[in-house]
């Protein structure tokens, strides 16, 4: 079996679309492999937005100070293998299909115990991830939960520190519509006697993980209370901050932009300390310093080239369209701006419109490159509600290319990761990944 061809099993036998909560399936399975989760000490990271940052903070201060290092991300941009990496590098091809192998092995034992028994994409592919790390021997891993918490594949690891990044609303139909209900999903990740990190700080959801984390004995480090940055200096991929926690750090640098990425990295750090301190791992400060300059983020206000600058950012929901708004306000005010918008039907596309639409000169509304986006027409009405320069080209590469010629010094890519990761391959390589041509 090639790569594409695991791919194409992946996507069309073990659909995404298919999401039956619980978590006796991803159990059997790691079961099943020989419990691979165990083989390696983890951070668990969970959060309605800021989870994939600080993931990979908190990878890139475990490879600094000397560890085998595997990091887990969902989605991915442009290609598969971006969300299972060791030391922040693509896993080779190889070994990804060993990993395949040895998962599918198991998963069509359990198909043949019934429909409710089948292994889904996201319970296969986390697998994966947990037979990579054991084959290449890992000692640290930072996991991304794929969505909300409690019924996720990743909530079978037994962490060193748990973390909830935000608590906002996002996959409602899924994760309840109260603030409270969506907490109680994420919090479902707190583990006994595990100590958990929090960055949010609204009451309704703060007291139910409080109150979560006081059942299962496990100390919850609150933002703003527990730890805080101060002393923000906010400039295009230079932005300083003071941090105050378990340690304390002065002008620390970090090249993400938006200053939500204070919050993420004062999380990360916050969270990473107390691994540290459980494992017995001497801090270095000159590491912690390395790990935050080094950490990017493909498509989250990731600046490319010039004339024109490209910024990248998936601004898939409202909570995340707000931080945008307010990175256009602390970076781009005096600009000509224009951008590339396309949003799945799935997702707020008024809220999201409605916070971001009005700062561009231009927008050119498109079609996302996913089967979640068969409506964006819809879109180009929206979006005409809030901004009185919009047109409609369906071609995501035509679209851009015809605001590339109109002269604007900056371009935005946004509303939805598939639409940042399919134009962010075509205007950073010049070409298009195989993958794009395969169903997702």
């Amino acid at each position: 079996m090639t790569y594409l061809q695991m791919l194409e099993y992946l996507y069309n036998e073990r659909p995404s679309g298919k999401i039956t909560l619980g978590l006796e399936r991803i159990k059997q399975l790691c079961k099943m492999l020989g419990e691979p989760q165990n083989t390696f000490h983890s951070v668990h990271v969970t959060g309605t937005n800021g989870k994939g940052s600080v993931t990979r903070f908190l990878s890139w201060l475990f490879i600094e100070h000397g560890l085998k290092t595997g990091s887990y991300y969902s989605p991915h941009l442009s290609t598969f293998r971006e969300r299972i990496l060791v030391d922040e590098q693509l896993v080779p091809e190889q070994i990804m299909l060993n990993a395949f192998d040895e998962v599918q092995e198991m998963a069509l034992q359990m198909d043949q115990q019934g429909e409710q028994s089948r292994p889904s994409f996201f319970e296969f592919t986390t697998a994966m991830a947990f037979s990579v790390y054991r084959k290449m021997k890992v000692q640290a891993a930072s996991i991304e939960v794929g969505l909300g918490g409690r019924f996720d594949a990743t909530n079978v690891l037994i962490p060193q520190v748990s973390v909830i990044v935000t608590v906002d609303y996002d996959h409602m139909h899924i994760l309840g519509d109260t603030l409270e209900k969506i907490a109680f999903e994420k919090a479902g990740i707190v583990k006994q006697g595990v100590p958990v990190v929090c960055g949010e700080k609204k009451r309704e959801p703060l007291s139910v993980i409080e109150k979560i984390c006081d059942l299962n004995k496990s100390s919850i480090n609150i933002f703003e209370k527990d730890f805080f940055y101060d002393n923000t200096k906010l400039c295009l991929c230079d932005n300083h901050f003071d941090f105050h926690g378990e340690r304390e750090f002065k002008d620390l640098k970090i090249t993400l932009n938006g200053e939500h990425q204070f919050l993420n990295a004062s999380v990360a750090l916050q969270a990473f300390l107390i691994f540290a301190e459980r494992m017995n791992l001497q801090v270095n400060e000159n590491a912690v310093r390395s790990a935050l300059e080094k950490t990017k983020m493909p498509g989250r206000f990731e600046v490319f080239g010039n004339r024109p600058r490209v910024i990248f950012d998936g601004a898939h929901n409202l909570p995340a369209a707000r931080v945008l708004k307010k990175a256009i306000t602390d970076y781009l005010s005096n600009e000509k701006l224009a951008a590339v918008i396309g949003i799945v039907d799935d997702k707020d596309k008024r809220g999201v419109l409605s916070q971001i639409a009005p700062f561009f000169d231009k927008i050119v509304v498109t079609r996302p490159f996913s089967h979640r986006a068969q409506n964006p027409q819809e879109t180009f009405e929206i979006a005409k509600e809030f901004n009185q320069n919009v047109d409609f080209q369906i071609d995501p590469i035509k679209a851009y290319e015809n605001l590339k010629q109109e002269g604007y010094e900056t371009i935005l890519i946004t509303g939805s990761l598939y639409l940042v990761g399919y134009l962010r391959d075509y205007i950073t390589d010049g070409r298009l990944e195989p993958e794009w041509s395969i169903v997702r």
